[in-house]
C-alpha cells in the first residue's frame, strides 16, 4: 500500500493533467521515480513539469508570544524526502505546477525563476492568482531564457 502523501501527490498530477488537457494538445503523465511529473506541448515546445501538490496552510507562530501571526499555502519545491540528493538539478525540469487541493488552484512558475526551496500565497494571493495567465508567462519565460528549446515543427 502507497503512503497517503503518495496518494496526494498522485491526485495533484491528475488535477494538473485535466488542467492542462484543456490548454495543450500533447500531455503525457509520466510514471513514478522521474524526474519530471508531467510533459506537455507549449506552441510547439515540449516542457517537462514537476507538479506539487499542498492540501492545509501552513500557520506561521511566534516562537516568543506563540501568536498566530499568518498563514498561507507553502509548497516545498525540492524533491521528496525519501530521496537522497532533494534538490533538482539544472534542466531536469522546466516548471513547477503548484496545486491547491482545496482550492482546486493551479500556480505556475517556471524552475529557473527563482532559488527558493519553498513559495508561500496568502490565501487572497491565491484567489486573485490568474492559472491561465500564469501557466501562459511561466512558459514564455521558459521559452525566452538562454537554454532554447527544440522547436518541435523544426526539421534537421
Amino acid at each position: 500500500m502507497t503512503r497517503s502523501s503518495e496518494r496526494t501527490g498522485r491526485s495533484g498530477e491528475f488535477a494538473v493533467c485535466s488542467w492542462l488537457s484543456e490548454h495543450s494538445d500533447l500531455v503525457n503523465l509520466i510514471p513514478h521515480g522521474s524526474h519530471a511529473d508531467i510533459i506537455f506541448e507549449y506552441q510547439d515546445y515540449l516542457f517537462k513539469c514537476q507538479v506539487k501538490t499542498t492540501t492545509t496552510q501552513k500557520k506561521y507562530i511566534s516562537k516568543h508570544t506563540g501568536r498566530h501571526y499568518r498563514s498561507g499555502w507553502c509548497w516545498d519545491l525540492r524533491r521528496s524526502s525519501w530521496s537522497t540528493n532533494r534538490a533538482y538539478e539544472h534542466k531536469q525540469i522546466d516548471l513547477y505546477a503548484m496545486y491547491c487541493k482545496p482550492k482546486s488552484k493551479i500556480v505556475w512558475l517556471s524552475a529557473n525563476s527563482t532559488k527558493k526551496s519553498k513559495i508561500t500565497f496568502t490565501d487572497k494571493a491565491l484567489e486573485d492568482y490568474d492559472s491561465l495567465k500564469g501557466w501562459n508567462d511561466s512558459c514564455e519565460q521558459a521559452v525566452n531564457r538562454e537554454f532554447k528549446f527544440i522547436k518541435l515543427s523544426q526539421k534537421t
